[in-house]
């Protein structure tokens, strides 16, 4: 395919296909570290349901996907028993379940369904959690400074004292950086081994870059990777050409995948604590009010891992996934797919291929080349075919998910965030449903970022739904709009769009990409304001902006639709699982763009419920009460 990037099959950079766990699966999932993770069988001990009553406040179960509100709600064994008027509730409970206990909820106090993360990486965010966080994150919000001497700093005061140690960072993003100015044109920063010789020169580093695509390593560190590694010292013979050859940007699979062996120890040793890292992620889920997540990009062995989590772990989450499948050879060795008709921990729903890179990090594939540097980039697509033109979708890849789809029968994720790759998925599955006859699936692309009208169309009738992943308005929105997509920038999660054509959208975190928070994801798709312009509130294709009640449907009811979870959560049907949150205030109040700005995500979350058991109490009495907490309690 023409202008490609030199890449190797399957190439790494972003969450959907974490660079680490496929260099190291084998190591970090062998039977000794999965048992050094998991010492002993003992059995998780779970605290007995509590069977209540609630009452008062707003209750909005999202019965069918409504948004309408009930008086109280009874909850028995774990589930929902009933929900209506409060004086039926209490009756059912009084002769069904005797001793129940009451809780009412005052003011502005909402209960709502446990919020939902169709798409997520648990284990590689949990095995990468040791790493040193040069993110542009602080908590859901963008750093109020972020450029290089605000990531100088971080890593400056985190210098390890073991002799040998590698400083080992995750989340750099030159995307969020201050814009360089080169021959009157705004260019993203750019990070070499020499600018980062600026920040230290006498420890060896290599960070990790957001989009999962470049490793940046200083000087010392390529010294340190060209001594330890005979494969660097076969193809570059001399560390000074290592060094003027790579300038310290090691892309792709082919040149990362050298320098992360040489500190394989560390990093195998690092996830050791990959439990521990995993109840840290489920307890910040928790708090921002999220009982289901939908992992996508399992493989066997992060499968197993989870799987033994459970077993030995309150389940603080409910769980799910998808199967990834990099090659012909994963897909062919399907079985014929089976609905998940029961819940169990990590069920599997899907089966995930990832066809390109990421936007932000100008792997996304393009039908026209970025308007950024480097020149003629037209990103990546992972299944190239040789002598097929680079506008033509590859015969391969058309059979790869004819196979998924059509032979095996199983419902796919296509990752596709440039508007070819999302052609390229579009095109493949019209010829693989136009073959496959069996039960409706519940097919999606992941991310979706680049759609026309027409597209909106092709795929409603096929029965395609998107998620989108809404961080690249709210976070990135201006670095497309501005530096890499100009005007094409206006069709970025074109979530109003593909409401009013009549399909079912779902908002997703890719997390660890940007931060885990439903509410924040509904406000980022209800005001579509980029958070990046600091100067004056702008936003990206204010047309596109969808409704408090659209955006919270997206977050419970469709979201688990979408993961095959509807007949367990997403709703407080009866007989659903207890799985609930209860706000201090409810989202569907705020119903301006100021009320909404920053605000939504900051609503606190009060308590989550999973089975009917509290996983997260809000301690109120720790909490430091600030001016924007004034704010949101106002109406109160």
């Amino acid at each position: 395919m023409e202008k490609q990037h030199t890449h190797t099959h399957g190439c790494t950079h972003c969450s959907c296909d974490n660079p680490i766990l496929k260099i190291f699966k084998e190591e970090l999932f062998s039977a000794e570290n999965l048992t050094k993770i998991n010492p002993g069988s003992g059995k998780a001990t779970h605290e007995k349901p509590q069977t209540l009553m609630i009452s008062g406040g707003t209750i909005r179960p999202m019965i069918g996907g409504s948004t309408a509100n009930v008086e109280a709600i009874g909850i028995a064994d774990g589930k929902v028993v009933i929900t209506g008027e409060k004086k039926d509730v209490e009756e059912y409970m009084v002769k069904n379940h005797p001793g129940f206990h009451k809780k009412e909820l005052t003011g502005t106090q909402t209960l709502l369904p446990g919020l939902i993360e169709p798409h997520v990486h648990m284990v590689p965010t949990a095995m990468m959690h040791g790493w040193l966080d040069l993110s542009p994150f602080e908590e859901q919000n963008l750093r109020p400074i972020y450029d290089l001497t605000s990531v100088g700093l971080i890593i400056n005061k985190n210098i390890p004292k073991i002799p040998g140690y590698v400083i080992l960072g995750r989340g750099l993003d030159p995307s969020l950086m201050p814009f360089e100015e080169i021959n009157g044109k705004k260019e993203l920063i750019t990070i070499n081994n020499t600018v980062l010789d600026g920040i230290n020169a006498d420890t060896p580093m290599m960070l990790l870059s957001a989009s999962m695509h470049t490793l940046y390593l200083n000087t010392k560190a390529l010294k340190h990777v060209f001594d330890h590694s005979t494969e660097i010292q076969d193809n570059y013979k001399t560390v000074e050409r290592y060094i003027s050859e790579t300038k310290g940007q090691l892309q792709e699979g082919l040149q990362m995948t050298p320098a992360l062996k040489v500190v394989k120890l560390q990093i195998i040793v690092m996830s050791i604590q990959i439990n521990s890292y995993l109840t840290d992620l489920f307890k910040t889920a928790n708090s921002r009010g999220v009982t289901f997540m939908y992992d996508a990009g399992l493989n066997k062995g992060s499968e197993i891992l989870l799987t033994k989590y459970f077993e030995t772990h309150p389940e603080l989450v409910r769980t799910g996934g998808a199967y990834l499948c990099s090659s012909q050879e994963d897909v062919d060795k399907l079985d014929p797919y089976k609905e998940p008709d029961h819940y169990k921990p990590v069920y599997c729903g899907h089966i995930k291929v990832v066809s390109d890179g990421s936007n932000q990090g100008l792997t996304g594939y393009q039908s026209s080349p970025y308007l950024c540097d480097p020149a003629d980039n037209t990103g990546v697509f992972n299944f190239p075919q040789a002598g097929i033109p680079a506008h033509t979708i590859p015969p391969s890849y058309n059979t790869l998910i004819n196979t998924v789809v059509a032979v095996k029968g199983w419902p796919l994720m296509v990752h596709a965030n440039g508007d070819q790759a999302v052609t390229f998925a579009i095109n493949a599955y019209q010829r693989a449903l136009a073959q496959y006859r069996g039960a409706e699936l519940r097919n999606r692309i992941e991310h979706c970022s680049l759609l026309t009208a027409d597209q909106i169309t092709n795929m409603l009738q096929m029965g395609v739904s998107p998620s989108f992943l809404i961080g690249h308005v709210g976070y990135w929105g201006y670095a497309f709009k501005k530096v890499i997509f100009g005007e094409k920038a206006q069709m970025l999660d074109l979530c109003g769009s593909t409401l009013a054509a009549g399909m079912r959208i779902t908002l997703h975190s890719d997390n660890e990409v940007s931060p885990l928070g439903p509410l924040r994801m509904m406000e980022q798709s209800i005001t579509r304001i980029m958070e990046r312009k600091t100067t004056s509130i702008e936003v990206l294709n204010s047309a596109e902006c969808i409704t408090p009640e659209q955006a919270l449907i997206a977050v419970t009811y469709d979201a688990a639709w979408q993961c095959y979870a509807d007949k367990w959560v997403g709703s407080l049907n009866t007989g659903y699982f207890a799985d609930f949150v209860i706000l201090e205030q409810d989202p569907l109040t705020l119903t301006t763009q100021a009320s909404q700005y920053m605000k939504m995500r900051n609503i606190p979350v009060l308590e989550t419920w999973v089975g009917g058991i509290p996983v997260y109490i809000n301690d109120k009495n720790a909490k430091v009460v600030t001016e924007k907490d004034m704010t949101l309690s106002e109406n109160q």
